[in-house]
Protein backbone atom coordinates (compact mmCIF):
# COMPACT_ATOMS: atom_id res chain seq x y z
CA UNK A 1 0.00 0.00 0.00
CA UNK A 2 2.81 2.39 0.82
CA UNK A 3 4.36 1.65 -2.55
CA UNK A 4 1.10 2.48 -4.31
CA UNK A 5 0.56 5.68 -2.35
CA UNK A 6 4.14 6.58 -3.04
CA UNK A 7 3.67 6.26 -6.78
CA UNK A 8 0.49 8.36 -6.63
CA UNK A 9 2.18 11.07 -4.61
CA UNK A 10 5.10 10.97 -7.01
CA UNK A 11 2.71 11.43 -9.95
CA UNK A 12 1.25 14.53 -8.34
CA UNK A 13 4.76 15.93 -7.86
CA UNK A 14 5.17 16.04 -11.67
CA UNK A 15 5.00 19.44 -13.33
CA UNK A 16 1.46 20.54 -14.13
CA UNK A 17 2.31 21.11 -17.77
CA UNK A 18 3.57 17.55 -18.16
CA UNK A 19 0.42 16.15 -16.56
CA UNK A 20 -1.76 18.19 -18.93
CA UNK A 21 0.25 17.05 -21.95
CA UNK A 22 0.01 13.39 -20.96
CA UNK A 23 -3.69 13.76 -20.27
CA UNK A 24 -4.24 15.32 -23.70
CA UNK A 25 -2.18 12.54 -25.28
CA UNK A 26 -4.38 9.89 -23.70
CA UNK A 27 -7.51 11.70 -24.91
CA UNK A 28 -6.04 11.88 -28.39
CA UNK A 29 -5.19 8.19 -28.17
CA UNK A 30 -8.76 7.33 -27.21
CA UNK A 31 -10.12 9.38 -30.09
CA UNK A 32 -7.74 7.74 -32.52
CA UNK A 33 -8.90 4.29 -31.43
CA UNK A 34 -12.49 5.41 -31.78
CA UNK A 35 -11.76 6.55 -35.35
CA UNK A 36 -9.99 3.25 -35.94
CA UNK A 37 -13.17 1.40 -34.98
CA UNK A 38 -15.24 3.58 -37.32
CA UNK A 39 -12.79 3.02 -40.16
CA UNK A 40 -12.81 -0.72 -39.49
CA UNK A 41 -16.59 -0.71 -39.75
CA UNK A 42 -16.31 1.27 -42.98
CA UNK A 43 -13.77 -1.25 -44.28
CA UNK A 44 -16.06 -4.21 -43.50
CA UNK A 45 -19.01 -2.34 -44.98
CA UNK A 46 -17.09 -1.88 -48.24
CA UNK A 47 -16.17 -5.57 -48.33
CA UNK A 48 -19.69 -6.79 -47.60
CA UNK A 49 -21.26 -4.38 -50.09
CA UNK A 50 -18.99 -5.39 -52.94
CA UNK A 51 -19.40 -9.08 -52.12
CA UNK A 52 -23.19 -8.72 -52.14
CA UNK A 53 -23.08 -6.95 -55.51
CA UNK A 54 -20.83 -9.64 -56.95
CA UNK A 55 -23.16 -12.38 -55.70
CA UNK A 56 -26.14 -10.57 -57.20
CA UNK A 57 -24.36 -10.28 -60.52
CA UNK A 58 -23.53 -13.99 -60.60
CA UNK A 59 -26.77 -15.43 -59.23
CA UNK A 60 -29.58 -12.92 -58.53
CA UNK A 61 -32.04 -15.57 -57.31
CA UNK A 62 -29.76 -16.78 -54.49
CA UNK A 63 -28.23 -13.43 -53.64
CA UNK A 64 -28.57 -11.69 -50.29
CA UNK A 65 -30.14 -8.79 -52.18
CA UNK A 66 -33.10 -10.83 -53.41
CA UNK A 67 -35.34 -9.40 -50.68
CA UNK A 68 -34.15 -5.84 -51.33
CA UNK A 69 -34.34 -5.85 -55.13
CA UNK A 70 -37.78 -7.21 -56.16
CA UNK A 71 -36.77 -7.88 -59.76
CA UNK A 72 -34.86 -11.03 -58.79
CA UNK A 73 -38.09 -13.04 -59.13
CA UNK A 74 -37.65 -13.38 -62.87
CA UNK A 75 -39.87 -16.48 -63.48
CA UNK A 76 -42.91 -14.66 -62.10
CA UNK A 77 -42.03 -11.52 -64.05
CA UNK A 78 -41.54 -13.51 -67.25
CA UNK A 79 -45.01 -15.02 -66.85
CA UNK A 80 -46.45 -11.52 -66.56
CA UNK A 81 -44.69 -10.44 -69.76
CA UNK A 82 -46.06 -13.47 -71.60
CA UNK A 83 -49.59 -12.63 -70.44
CA UNK A 84 -49.25 -9.04 -71.63
CA UNK A 85 -47.88 -10.18 -74.99
CA UNK A 86 -50.64 -12.76 -75.40
CA UNK A 87 -53.37 -10.21 -74.65
CA UNK A 88 -52.03 -7.62 -77.09
CA UNK A 89 -51.36 -10.25 -79.77
CA UNK A 90 -54.91 -11.61 -79.62
CA UNK A 91 -56.38 -8.12 -79.56
CA UNK A 92 -54.39 -7.11 -82.64
CA UNK A 93 -55.49 -10.23 -84.49
CA UNK A 94 -59.14 -9.41 -83.82
CA UNK A 95 -58.62 -5.83 -84.99
CA UNK A 96 -57.15 -7.00 -88.29
CA UNK A 97 -60.04 -9.42 -88.81
CA UNK A 98 -62.57 -6.65 -88.28
CA UNK A 99 -60.66 -4.25 -90.51
CA UNK A 100 -60.74 -6.78 -93.34
CA UNK A 101 -64.55 -6.68 -93.19
CA UNK A 102 -64.86 -2.89 -93.38
CA UNK A 103 -64.85 -2.48 -97.20
CA UNK A 104 -67.63 -5.02 -97.62
CA UNK A 105 -69.73 -3.42 -94.89
CA UNK A 106 -69.31 0.08 -96.26
CA UNK A 107 -70.38 0.01 -99.92
CA UNK A 108 -70.04 -3.36 -101.62
CA UNK A 109 -70.57 -1.83 -105.06
CA UNK A 110 -67.39 0.26 -104.81
CA UNK A 111 -64.05 -1.43 -105.34
CA UNK A 112 -61.71 1.53 -105.66
CA UNK A 113 -58.46 1.89 -103.80
CA UNK A 114 -59.96 4.21 -101.20
CA UNK A 115 -61.69 1.26 -99.60
CA UNK A 116 -58.51 -0.77 -99.22
CA UNK A 117 -57.77 -1.07 -95.49
CA UNK A 118 -54.20 -1.43 -94.28
CA UNK A 119 -53.25 -4.03 -91.73
CA UNK A 120 -52.43 -2.99 -88.18
CA UNK A 121 -48.95 -3.94 -86.99
CA UNK A 122 -48.98 -6.81 -84.51
CA UNK A 123 -45.68 -6.38 -82.64
CA UNK A 124 -45.88 -9.69 -80.78
CA UNK A 125 -45.10 -13.12 -82.16
CA UNK A 126 -47.38 -16.06 -81.62
CA UNK A 127 -47.50 -18.67 -78.89
CA UNK A 128 -45.90 -19.77 -76.69
CA UNK A 129 -43.40 -16.97 -76.02
CA UNK A 130 -45.21 -13.94 -77.51
CA UNK A 131 -41.92 -12.15 -78.10
CA UNK A 132 -41.93 -8.42 -78.76
CA UNK A 133 -40.73 -8.06 -82.37
CA UNK A 134 -41.99 -4.75 -83.83
CA UNK A 135 -39.35 -4.81 -86.58
CA UNK A 136 -40.99 -7.87 -88.17
CA UNK A 137 -44.25 -6.11 -89.01
CA UNK A 138 -45.15 -5.84 -92.73
CA UNK A 139 -43.89 -2.70 -94.43
CA UNK A 140 -47.39 -1.58 -95.41
CA UNK A 141 -48.83 -2.05 -91.90
CA UNK A 142 -49.73 0.86 -89.65
CA UNK A 143 -49.38 1.36 -85.88
CA UNK A 144 -52.50 0.76 -83.87
CA UNK A 145 -52.38 4.42 -82.85
CA UNK A 146 -53.26 5.34 -86.46
CA UNK A 147 -56.39 3.19 -86.41
CA UNK A 148 -58.70 6.22 -85.92
CA UNK A 149 -57.51 7.56 -89.29
CA UNK A 150 -58.99 4.47 -90.96
CA UNK A 151 -62.16 4.38 -88.91
CA UNK A 152 -62.86 8.06 -89.56
CA UNK A 153 -63.67 7.22 -93.20
CA UNK A 154 -66.51 5.01 -91.99
CA UNK A 155 -67.71 7.21 -89.13
CA UNK A 156 -71.05 8.97 -89.33
CA UNK A 157 -70.85 12.60 -88.19
CA UNK A 158 -74.17 13.61 -89.78
CA UNK A 159 -77.67 12.18 -89.82
CA UNK A 160 -77.91 8.42 -90.15
CA UNK A 161 -79.86 8.69 -93.44
CA UNK A 162 -77.11 10.61 -95.19
CA UNK A 163 -74.46 8.37 -93.68
CA UNK A 164 -76.04 5.23 -95.09
CA UNK A 165 -75.94 6.72 -98.55
CA UNK A 166 -72.26 7.54 -98.15
CA UNK A 167 -71.33 4.15 -96.76
CA UNK A 168 -70.58 5.49 -93.28
CA UNK A 169 -72.06 3.07 -90.80
CA UNK A 170 -69.92 3.62 -87.68
CA UNK A 171 -71.56 5.83 -85.00
CA UNK A 172 -69.46 8.66 -83.66
CA UNK A 173 -69.72 7.38 -80.07
CA UNK A 174 -68.24 4.03 -81.08
CA UNK A 175 -65.52 5.83 -83.03
CA UNK A 176 -64.55 7.84 -79.94
CA UNK A 177 -64.43 4.66 -77.90
CA UNK A 178 -62.25 2.92 -80.48
CA UNK A 179 -59.92 5.91 -80.63
CA UNK A 180 -59.49 5.85 -76.85
CA UNK A 181 -58.74 2.12 -76.90
CA UNK A 182 -56.28 2.41 -79.79
CA UNK A 183 -54.40 5.30 -78.19
CA UNK A 184 -54.18 3.44 -74.88
CA UNK A 185 -52.96 0.33 -76.66
CA UNK A 186 -50.36 2.33 -78.56
CA UNK A 187 -49.14 3.90 -75.32
CA UNK A 188 -48.78 0.42 -73.80
CA UNK A 189 -46.80 -0.77 -76.82
CA UNK A 190 -44.55 2.30 -76.64
CA UNK A 191 -43.68 1.76 -72.99
CA UNK A 192 -43.40 -2.03 -73.28
CA UNK A 193 -39.59 -2.00 -73.83
CA UNK A 194 -39.17 0.15 -70.73
CA UNK A 195 -41.49 -2.19 -68.84
CA UNK A 196 -39.37 -5.17 -69.85
CA UNK A 197 -36.25 -3.32 -68.78
CA UNK A 198 -37.77 -2.59 -65.37
CA UNK A 199 -39.04 -6.12 -64.82
CA UNK A 200 -35.72 -7.67 -65.81
CA UNK A 201 -33.86 -4.98 -63.83
CA UNK A 202 -31.61 -4.25 -66.79
CA UNK A 203 -30.70 -0.80 -65.52
CA UNK A 204 -30.11 -2.06 -61.98
CA UNK A 205 -27.93 -4.92 -63.19
CA UNK A 206 -25.97 -2.58 -65.44
CA UNK A 207 -25.43 -0.17 -62.56
CA UNK A 208 -24.30 -3.00 -60.27
CA UNK A 209 -21.99 -4.31 -62.99
CA UNK A 210 -20.38 -0.88 -63.39
CA UNK A 211 -19.89 -0.60 -59.63
CA UNK A 212 -18.30 -4.05 -59.36
CA UNK A 213 -16.11 -3.53 -62.41
CA UNK A 214 -14.92 0.04 -61.91
CA UNK A 215 -15.56 1.15 -58.33
CA UNK A 216 -15.37 -1.81 -55.96
CA UNK A 217 -11.64 -2.42 -56.32
CA UNK A 218 -10.51 1.18 -55.56
CA UNK A 219 -13.22 1.46 -52.91
CA UNK A 220 -11.89 -1.60 -51.10
CA UNK A 221 -8.30 -0.40 -51.32
CA UNK A 222 -9.16 3.06 -50.02
CA UNK A 223 -11.18 1.67 -47.10
CA UNK A 224 -8.43 -0.79 -46.19
CA UNK A 225 -5.69 1.83 -46.37
CA UNK A 226 -7.72 4.23 -44.26
CA UNK A 227 -8.32 1.58 -41.59
CA UNK A 228 -4.69 0.41 -41.52
CA UNK A 229 -3.36 3.96 -41.35
CA UNK A 230 -5.57 4.88 -38.38
CA UNK A 231 -4.71 1.57 -36.68
CA UNK A 232 -0.99 2.19 -37.11
CA UNK A 233 -1.36 5.77 -35.91
CA UNK A 234 -3.25 4.63 -32.79
CA UNK A 235 -0.63 2.00 -31.93
CA UNK A 236 2.20 4.49 -32.41
CA UNK A 237 0.38 7.05 -30.29
CA UNK A 238 -0.04 4.56 -27.43
CA UNK A 239 3.63 3.57 -27.59
CA UNK A 240 4.82 7.17 -27.71
CA UNK A 241 2.61 8.18 -24.80
CA UNK A 242 3.87 5.29 -22.69
CA UNK A 243 7.48 6.01 -23.60
CA UNK A 244 7.02 9.67 -22.78
CA UNK A 245 5.51 8.85 -19.39
CA UNK A 246 8.28 6.32 -18.69
CA UNK A 247 10.96 8.83 -19.65
CA UNK A 248 9.47 11.49 -17.40
CA UNK A 249 9.28 8.91 -14.59
CA UNK A 250 12.91 7.96 -15.02
CA UNK A 251 14.05 11.58 -15.21
CA UNK A 252 12.92 11.94 -11.60
CA UNK A 253 15.41 9.25 -10.61
CA UNK A 254 12.81 6.52 -10.11
CA UNK A 255 12.59 3.00 -11.42
CA UNK A 256 9.42 1.52 -12.84
CA UNK A 257 8.74 -0.32 -9.58
CA UNK A 258 8.09 2.14 -6.77
CA UNK A 259 9.01 -0.60 -4.26
CA UNK A 260 12.51 -1.10 -5.66
CA UNK A 261 15.33 -1.21 -3.09
CA UNK A 262 18.29 1.07 -3.74
CA UNK A 263 21.64 0.09 -2.15
CA UNK A 264 22.98 2.71 0.21
CA UNK A 265 26.56 3.80 0.00
CA UNK A 266 28.62 3.44 3.17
Amino acid sequence: MECCFGSVSFFFRWPLGLIIILFCCWILTGLSWFLTGINFFFHKFAEDTCNALEDFQQNPQNSSLQYVVPCTKYPTSNTLLVQIGSTIHNYMSQINLKLAELPALARPSETNDDLVVQEVCNPFSGAPNYTFTPDKCPTDSIPVGNLPNILSRYTCYKSSRKCRGEGKFLPEAIYDECRAYSESLQDLIDIYPDLVSLIKCSQVKQAFSDIVQFQCKPFRKAARRLWLSTLLFSICLVILTLLWAAKAYQDKGKLFSPCSIFPERV
